[in-house]
């Protein structure tokens, strides 16, 4: 089995990359892939950790993107952590994050919220902040009751310290995988709440403009979209693709490698991809 979305504290998981990698070979995985919001700096971490191993960790990254006002993110597989452009990219997008959320933290200042940006780098380490972390604060220092209430009364979209960030378009996200080698693949199709045609307008869309696969199997996939995610992988010509999209204790029933405990991302979709990224397959 393998897992081909997993996050690391470099963006809104709790473990390290280390920890990361340790988890999945104890579930005995033969390849992981550390798939960051919009950022690589724990890929490699995570591959020296793994070398002498068994375990693959193949480095990757998922891009918070926008289609139609609405918000998709795009998982690249075998990106080239190198590429100093890609470097650059990536440090913008890091900086229009930053102040966004300097903003909604401006924001919630105004509503009596006692809560400083810079606090939040100091505690959260070298993450990328995330509103994540700012409901994960807020729970933390007594504010709210969990989470959910974070986004439902303060940062959620429509809310009153919500600010809407700049991402960029999901044709970018797409372009910016294929520019340096990786494999543009959409994330969590069931997570969008989008009516069949809806999915299908999507998917063509993205396919139209590069994307070459779409996660099939996911933590919380029913059987049914399971099912009907192969159908459409086969219908648009996509490589399938799935993972847990493992957070640690911000997800806490989510595991490595086994998402709720049913997930099983088989081996076999991994040569595909590998040679849709001009790579050679280990086993050949």
């Amino acid at each position: 089995m393998i897992d081909l979305h997993t996050h690391s504290l470099y963006s809104d998981g709790s473990d390290t990359p280390e920890q990361l990698v340790r988890l999945a070979q104890k579930a005995g995985l033969s390849a992981i892939a550390l798939t960051d919001h919009d950022t690589i700096r724990g890929v490699k971490h995570a591959i020296e950790a793994a070398e002498g191993s068994d375990l693959e960790v193949i480095p990757g990254i998922e891009l918070s993107t926008f289609y139609k006002r609405g918000e998709v993110h795009i998982v690249g597989l075998f990106v080239d952590c190198d590429n100093k452009e890609f470097l650059k990219e990536l440090n913008h997008i890091s900086f229009i994050r930053e102040e966004r959320n300097r903003k909604m933290c401006a924001k919630l200042n105004i509503m009596g919220v006692d809560i400083d940006y810079d606090n939040l780098i100091e505690i959260y380490g070298s993450k990328t902040i995330t509103r994540s972390h700012i409901a994960d604060y807020m729970v933390n220092n007594g504010i709210i009751n969990d989470r959910k209430e974070a986004f439902d009364k303060y940062i959620g979209s429509g809310c009153p310290a919500h600010i809407r960030w700049e991402k960029i378009t999901a044709k970018h996200g797409i372009d910016l995988i294929k520019s340096v080698g990786g494999v543009p693949i959409l994330a969590h199709p069931v997570a969008y709440k989008l009516t069949n045609s809806e999915l299908e307008e999507l998917i063509y869309y993205l396919k139209m403009n590069g994307l070459e696969g779409m996660e099939v199997y996911y933590s919380t996939n029913s059987a049914s979209f399971t099912d009907r995610s192969l159908h459409l992988t086969r219908k648009y010509g996509l490589l399938a693709s799935g993972g847990s999209d493992y957070h640690g204790r911000t997800k806490p029933l989510i595991n490595v490698g086994t998402g709720m405990g049913g997930l099983r991302v088989p081996d076999k979709l991994l040569p595909p991809i590998r040679a849709a990224a001009g790579k050679v397959d280990a086993s050949e």
